[in-house]
């Protein structure tokens, strides 16, 4: 068991696609910042007036909390990292020998199931550091958040999600962010291993990135019918500033009571329900 993990530390925390990872991060890092540029000018033309002030916090917030695009980017990058390492073992033909050395083939997914946990804590950690890096050399550093998030930035139409008034100091607000989305990111990856079990395709790693384009479609058709309907959407759950939303509106908060642990609690149980559903699809699978 733990001989295997260690195969598995060392295959996927070896890969060279890390350095993509770190590429994509700092892609979209800068993005964000020339974006915020962008709207900044545009503001102050149209209202003669300075918008509220930014800081280094802003960046790694938006990246991994306010903007569904670049969470849904991080999303696909993580799948295809640990797909990667599953479709290697695969396509080189080791799983005979894998399997010979444990004597069980569910022993294979039992020992990746921690290691694919802690690999997307690292994966978000380094999002957030590699952000947090890049916001260090254009915006003005600060012990706290910034103006823009913790005031009306978002009733002034100049910050397109909700933040919490009085949040609590940045280090502690993003190791719950490391925390909320750790195991979302476990789940979809284990939801690719498992497919890909059933499906020998090199496409299957992928449906888990496709169902959530699809959950992300069927969000926007319903919810110009029905606005509090998204809390039901994946989705919805992976931009953590959704669960603030409705803060400020008493009555549509009333209609909204999906607090942050509700979303880490199901992505968690998904965890465990997929483990299960992995364990049993590998000591049935002929692979």
């Amino acid at each position: 068991m733990f001989h295997m993990m260690r195969y598995h530390y060392k295959q996927l925390f070896s890969s060279k696609r890390w350095v993509f990872v770190v590429a994509i991060d700092a892609f979209l890092a800068l993005g964000i910042i020339l974006e915020r540029m962008i709207s900044n000018s545009d503001y102050t033309m149209r209202y003669h007036v300075a918008p509220p002030t930014a800081n280094i916090w802003d960046v790694p917030v938006d990246l991994l909390c306010g903007n569904f695009i670049t969470i849904f980017i991080l999303v696909i990058a993580f799948v295809f990292l640990v797909g990667d390492a599953f479709l290697r073992d695969e396509r080189t033909g080791r799983f005979p020998m894998l399997f010979a050395r444990t004597n069980n083939r569910a022993t294979w997914f039992v020992s990746l199931i921690p290691v694919i946990f802690v690999a997307a804590v690292a994966f978000v950690t380094a999002a957030f550091a590699i952000s947090l890096g890049i916001a260090l050399l254009v915006l003005p550093a600060g012990t706290s958040f910034s103006p823009f998030l913790t005031g009306n930035a978002a009733h002034a139409n100049i910050r397109p999600y909700s933040f919490p008034t009085m949040p609590p100091s940045p280090p502690l607000f993003f190791l719950g962010v490391i925390g909320y989305l750790a195991p979302a990111l476990c789940f979809l990856a284990l939801l690719s291993v498992v497919i890909s079990v059933w499906w020998r395709q090199t496409a299957a790693v992928f449906i888990p990135v496709a169902w959530i384009f699809l959950d992300m479609t069927l969000n926007g058709w319903v919810t110009r019918y029905l606005s509090t309907a998204d809390r039901f959407f994946f989705s919805t759950q992976l931009q953590l500033t959704k669960h603030w939303e409705w803060a400020d509106f008493p009555t549509m908060l009333a209609l909204y009571p999906f607090p942050v642990a509700a979303s880490v609690i199901a992505f968690c149980t998904l965890v465990v329900v997929w483990s299960v559903v992995g364990f049993i699809s590998f000591r049935q699978a002929d692979l």
